[in-house]
Parts: C-alpha cells; sequence; structure tokens
C-alpha cells in the first residue's frame, strides 16, 4: 500500500514515527528534499534510521523546510529498491537510488494503479510517430512519472483513479492529488494505518498499544497486524470470527470490502487473509481480477499486452 508523508513547514516526523510507518510498509523508504536554490535532491531504498539521520544531520541543519518520505509495501514490481520512489519526471523516468540538485519534478505514490499498462498502451497508440520509453523495470509509479512528463501532472492525474493519492516534489513545492489526506502529529499523510492508539486492557500488564490494524508490543519490539492477529488465534477463536477480521476497517473500507463481496465469489474471511500481509482494501480488486481471468482461461499477462516493456524494445511501433 505505501505510506507518503509531507513536510511543507519544516517539521519532520519524529525517529519513531518513521519506525511506526516502516513498520508497515518495510520494502524501502526514501526522502527527497527541495534545495534552497529550487532544485530537488533524494536518496531511496533505504531504511528509517537512515532517513532520520538525513534529516537531522543534513537536511535541518541546512534550513530545509521542504520535503517528501515514503515507505513501500511493494505490489506492482516487486521488491527492489531502484523501485523505491520517488521517479523523475522525465522521458526516461531514470532509478538512481540517490540524486542531488535535480532540476526534474519528483513523483510519489501511494495506492495500485491496476490500469497503468492500459493507459500506457492507449497513449502509445495515440501516436503518430515511434516514441522512446523507458528502458529496466516498470512499475505502476514509474509509468506514472513517464506519463506526467507526456501529458502534465494534472493529465496524467485524470487517469489515474480510485483509491490512489499522488504527491509531487517542484521547484514551488509540493503538488498533492487524491483524497482523504490526513494529519499526523503536523504532517499531511496519505494513511494513518501505521499510527498506534493506547488500548484499555484487563490485567495490568498487557503494555500493548493498538490502532486500527495494527499492534505494537512493547515486551518484543515488534507491530503485527490486527489480520495477523487474527489468523494466529482463529483455532482458539470460532465465533464471530469475520468480526475480529475486518474490526479495524473504516467506514469507507467497510463499503470498499462489501462491494467486493457483491462482485465477487468470495467471503469476509479469504478478503481478510488476504489483507494478511498489510496490504490495502483497495488494492485487492486487481488481484481478484487476475484470479477470476484464470479461471476463465483469459489471464494474458502485462508483458504480453505491453512488449514495449522488454528492455531490448525500447520504441512503440503503431502495428
Amino acid at each position: 500500500m505505501c505510506v507518503i508523508s509531507l513536510v511543507e513547514d519544516g517539521v519532520y516526523p519524529s525517529k519513531k514515527t518513521l519506525k511506526q510507518m516502516e513498520s508497515l510498509n518495510s520494502d524501502g523508504g526514501s526522502i527527497a528534499w527541495l534545495n534552497k536554490n529550487g532544485t530537488k535532491s533524494y536518496r531511496k531504498g533505504i531504511k528509517a534510521k537512515e532517513v532520520h539521520n538525513l534529516i537531522n544531520k543534513k537536511l535541518i541543519p541546512e534550513g530545509v523546510e521542504t520535503a517528501i518520505i515514503h515507505f513501500r509495501i511493494a505490489s506492482i514490481g516487486g521488491v527492489k529498491k531502484k523501485l523505491c520512489h520517488p521517479f523523475e519526471i522525465s522521458s526516461k523516468v531514470d532509478m538512481n537510488l540517490e540524486i542531488d540538485n535535480t532540476t526534474k519534478d519528483l513523483l510519489f505514490h501511494n495506492g495500485t494503479w491496476s490500469e497503468y499498462a492500459d493507459e500506457l498502451v492507449e497513449y502509445l497508440k495515440k501516436q503518430k510517430a515511434p516514441v522512446t520509453i523507458p528502458r529496466g523495470d516498470y512499475s505502476d509509479s514509474r509509468i506514472m512519472a513517464y506519463l506526467a512528463h507526456k501529458i502534465g501532472h494534472k493529465g496524467m492525474a485524470k487517469l489515474v483513479k480510485g483509491w490512489n493519492k499522488v504527491a509531487i516534489l517542484t521547484s514551488n513545492g509540493i503538488v498533492k492529488y487524491g483524497k482523504n489526506w490526513c494529519e499526523v502529529k503536523n504532517n499531511e499523510c496519505s494513511n494513518n494505518y501505521f499510527v498506534p492508539t493506547k488500548m484499555t486492557t484487563w490485567g495490568g500488564y498487557n503494555n500493548a498499544f493498538t490502532s486500527n490494524n495494527v499492534n505494537y508490543n512493547y515486551k518484543t519490539d515488534s507491530y503485527t497486524t490486527g489480520v495477523t492477529k487474527y489468523r494466529r488465534e482463529k483455532n482458539l477463536i470460532k465465533t464471530d470470527a469475520y468480526s475480529d477480521m475486518i474490526g479495524y476497517l473504516d467506514i469507507e473500507e467497510e463499503a470498499e470490502m462489501n462491494i467486493l463481496l457483491d462482485r465477487y465469489d468470495i467471503t469476509e474471511e479469504e478478503i481478510a487473509d488476504m489483507l494478511g500481509d498489510g496490504t490495502s482494501i483497495y488494492d485487492l480488486e486487481r488481484r481478484l481480477e487476475c484470479e477470476e481471468a484464470l479461471l476463465l482461461q483469459e489471464n494474458i499477462s502485462i508483458e504480453d499486452q505491453v512488449r514495449y516493456m522488454d528492455k531490448s524494445d525500447t520504441t512503440w511501433t503503431k502495428a
């Protein structure tokens, strides 16, 4: 699912908050910042500790007030440092792990854009001449950056529907797209699933904190999702099990779950199992679509649909 945290007034998340973000989004952290001269710099594929060190040893001493922090859960593209955010908005969308003083805008994404391949194909079909496309590994977020360069930030944002959120670091500050951003300790974030809140318990020695979807145990110094906890205990608790599994969903997420229940032959228990890795409820439709396609023997791979993703083929020619 990922999480984005925006810094627009020089107030950065604490080390504790960074670690909480990382605990649920552990496939790579990053930070990009706006330099005094209007250029941008970034480091990606790093840990929360490294993000914190950059903030305290470089950004705060240099008076940097505008930055974007991101922690990734890999969905499309797999777990690779170079597929961590941000992505440079350009025709090549280079996947450098660190850059200083670039003039390119930088894109961060929270969500899963299932239609990215279809939209890219549609864009390429409309071109009257062969178009150079980026080389290497692909993800939905990297395609966003490519299309943002080709059709503009707003044009790209109109194509990205659903629950997705996008933040772009520009020379004039941060531009964000998508609904339901939330405030977490003076920083605007794309979600707050990582935030622990105190839990009232009986017995006196629990020493645990819980939020809508995460439990933090100070005895073991570890986090577990509510679904993971359920899956560990489901053999002990048989009644009202589905309530334990999905009880952490908010009203909008429950509405999304009901849509999935109506649209697909699936139970709440099966949805909870799929959410067990920390994935958002909003990311499940693509997975269910793929499973349905397999059942119908219509599982054409994305690679077959967009052959231009082959490293050896860097242009698209209309048939």
